[in-house]
């Protein structure tokens, strides 16, 4: 496969991936909820009211939102510059994992939502944190 074979599908995977962090919007802003689908941190049940869970699902969720978008868009050298793609790319899984560490709820449903998000996340870090050959392919793109 060719280097911008491999940039064309990593810079898409990334974007798409950040436009999904999108579906912990709706139950935040009241826009959709379930009893299984909600703004509420499992981890921390009665420490956080609603409106602190709100705001940091908001701000968790929104911060990978816009991380992963900005990063695809890098790793394309549209509007962002190339050499911050892949800094942006982990600190949105990072912070993504997070997110869905304190807010397992926030995704609608196990699979493929909240098992694929985090599965891109951990393929996101090891990709650009690893070691090996795979590794040093993502770093050159």
């Amino acid at each position: 496969m060719s280097t911008s074979t491999i940039r064309i599908i990593t810079g898409l995977v990334l974007i798409i991936h950040g436009i999904g962090h999108a579906m912990a919007f709706f139950p935040a802003l009241n826009i959709f909820s379930t009893d299984k689908w909600h703004y509420r941190s499992w981890l921390l049940p009665g420490f956080l009211g609603d409106t602190v869970s709100r705001v940091l699902v908001m701000i968790l969720f929104g911060a990978a939102f816009l991380g992963f978008i900005t990063a695809g868009l890098g790793l394309f050298s549209w509007l962002v510059p190339h050499s911050a793609w892949q800094t942006l790319a982990i600190i949105s899984a990072v912070v993504s994992l997070v997110a869905l560490g304190l807010f397992w709820n926030s995704f609608a449903s196990l699979f493929p939502n909240k098992i694929g998000a985090i599965a891109v996340d951990v393929a996101t870090l090891w990709a650009l944190l690893g070691s090996g050959s795979f590794s040093e392919i993502i770093k050159n793109l």
